[in-house]
């Protein structure tokens, strides 16, 4: 085989230069990796960042919160972080009520939910207790379940006052909250719990009481919750005897008031009947009078007008009988007279007959046939 001088030695060369190139390009790599882990820092939509410098003239903690992005440090800096979110405070007794509740039966299941709904929350922005036994000012014990919502409001007071993580938790936190509900709520007695006219009240100075103390100390109270609440076995016997005893009583009283109230109402009623009965009679005779008063002055005007007619007819007639003995009346009592023949059908009379009974009626009444009209009386 024919082997051309010095190719050996430049294949050599070149694996040399790749090799060296490859270390160059990795470890330019590393060195970036490395000056990007060091000297930057990401802060999250969801976080606060303060920083902390550990060389230079100004060591310590830096009096500025960062926000949400990404921040170029120098070395011997560090930002810590610290959650925005609202933060959870749970003094419960869920988990033991679950627990006993579900019997041994169901117990593994009821621990394997409580332990993945504490994961899905998680550690540093939700914290579970015990629940708060609070001793009432008249000697009683009451479980109560309390949820407390904060958040950060400064958190470079945070950092100087308990560091770094979630410190500021079992420091602070926890033993503020604690000693802050069973000193207010604890003002109350033990049946107060069930009056929201003073259960709401004590809540809200707890939480304004807490509001104080946590905004010292860089946080702001959102809500305090009083989510439930139990009392001792023996006192829950004992006050659940007394109020039905109460409520046997309110019961009673209410229902004499209610027949009190019947009793009026029936009073009232007679009243008004008795009332419309006088009412309904008064009417009665009121009518009755109107119209015994229309009736008399309907017989009074009838006789009133019988007797102006019976004279106005007597009157008349006295006139008529008057114009007839006149001696224009001779004649109307002849025309008449004729009249009256005319009337006559089927008489026995012949026209000769006739034509001399009425010139003889005529004679009787003194008018001549064929005279002159008889002259009357002179005026």
């Amino acid at each position: 085989m024919v082997q051309v001088a010095g190719v050996s030695a430049a294949v050599e060369r070149l694996k040399v230069s790749v090799k060296r190139v490859g270390i160059l390009g990795i470890g330019g790599v590393l060195a970036v990796l490395l000056f990007y882990g060091s000297c930057t820092a990401r802060v999250r939509p969801n976080e606060f960042g303060v920083e902390q410098r550990k060389f230079g003239l100004h060591t310590g903690i830096v009096p500025r919160t960062f926000g949400p992005g990404l921040y170029f440090i120098g070395p011997g800096v560090t930002m810590h972080m610290f959650p925005r979110e609202i933060h959870v405070l749970e003094a419960s007794y869920d988990r033991d009520e679950a627990l006993r509740k579900a019997g041994s039966g169901a117990t593994g299941r009821v621990e394997a939910y409580f332990d993945r709904r504490d994961s899905l929350l998680g550690g540093a922005t939700h914290r579970i207790i015990d629940a708060l036994n609070v001793q009432t000012s008249d000697g009683y014990a009451v479980t109560t379940d309390v949820t407390l919502l904060y958040t950060i409001e400064d958190p470079v007071r945070v950092a100087k006052d308990f560091g770094w993580g979630s410190l500021y938790v079992d420091a602070f936190v926890i033993n503020t909250f604690r000693n802050g509900v069973l000193t207010t709520l604890g003002k109350m007695n033990a049946e107060s719990f069930y009056d929201e006219a003073v259960r709401i009240p004590a809540i809200q100075e707890a939480q304004s009481a807490l509001g104080q103390r946590f905004a010292e100390r860089g946080f702001k109270v959102e809500r305090l919750l009083l989510r439930g609440f139990r009392y001792a076995e023996a006192y829950e016997k004992s006050l659940e005897t007394k109020k039905v005893a109460v409520q046997l009583t309110e019961k009673n009283r209410k229902e004499s008031v209610v027949n009190e109230g019947k009793a009026k109402l029936k009073q009232i009623e007679s009243k008004g009947n008795a009332a419309i009965t006088i009412a309904e009679s008064e009417v009665n005779a009121r009518i009755a009078k109107v119209k015994a008063e229309a009736e008399l002055y309907s017989s009074q005007t009838r006789a009133r007008a019988d007797k102006e007619v019976n004279v106005a007819s007597a009157e008349a007639k006295r006139l008529k009988a008057e114009a007839l003995t006149q001696a224009g009346g001779r004649y109307v009592v002849a025309l008449e007279t004729a009249r009256m023949f005319d009337n006559i059908e089927g008489a026995v009379m012949t026209p000769e007959q006739y034509i001399s009974f009425v010139r003889n009626a005529w004679a009787l009444i003194g008018v001549s046939p064929g005279g002159p009209a008889p002259t009357g009386e002179k005026k």
